[in-house]
């Protein structure tokens, strides 16, 4: 097998170094315990700005991964806490974003069904209310989504 050979700062463009960020905030989110208090709420200012929309699928499966945890440590009921961060989008901006972002939902490395998977995840933060019709409905229409994405490519 042979041996790789180190990066050269040249040989970078602006894809492979895309892809190594993606990664690494996936690999932290998901395997460093410490950064999930570091990550979360901190990634949620990212997901309404329209200059972020190319990274919403990264960001979206992140802070999904990062929710979850927090949710298997019991916080379900206090995921996005506003008293302790100003900073962070509202529930009704974040609603919206991630409704608008999953109207296209094969557009940006299908960053509809990501979006659909986060609001999923943070319906009960964003409002009780939405604990029994999205619990059902959000994870049919990311199956639907996804099942056709299947199909277009195939």
């Amino acid at each position: 097998q042979p041996k790789k050979q180190p990066l050269d700062a040249d040989d970078l463009t602006s894809d492979s170094v895309q892809s190594i960020s993606v990664n690494t905030l996936f690999l932290l989110s998901t395997t460093v315990d410490r950064m999930n208090n570091v990550l979360w709420p901190y990634l949620l200012e990212f997901v309404t700005p329209i200059q972020f929309t190319n990274a919403l699928t990264p960001l979206c499966k992140s802070l999904m991964c990062l929710a979850v945890k927090k949710q298997e440590e019991g916080e379900n009921a206090s995921l996005i806490r506003y008293d302790l961060n100003a900073n962070l989008p509202s529930p009704y901006a974040l609603t919206t974003r991630l409704l608008v972002v999953s109207s296209q939902p094969y557009v940006g490395d299908c960053r509809g069904a990501a979006a659909l998977r986060l609001l999923n995840v943070l319906h009960y933060s964003i409002h009780p209310a939405l604990d029994q019709p999205w619990s059902k409905k959000v994870p049919l229409l990311v199956e639907h989504i996804e099942g056709r994405k299947g199909l277009l490519l195939g």
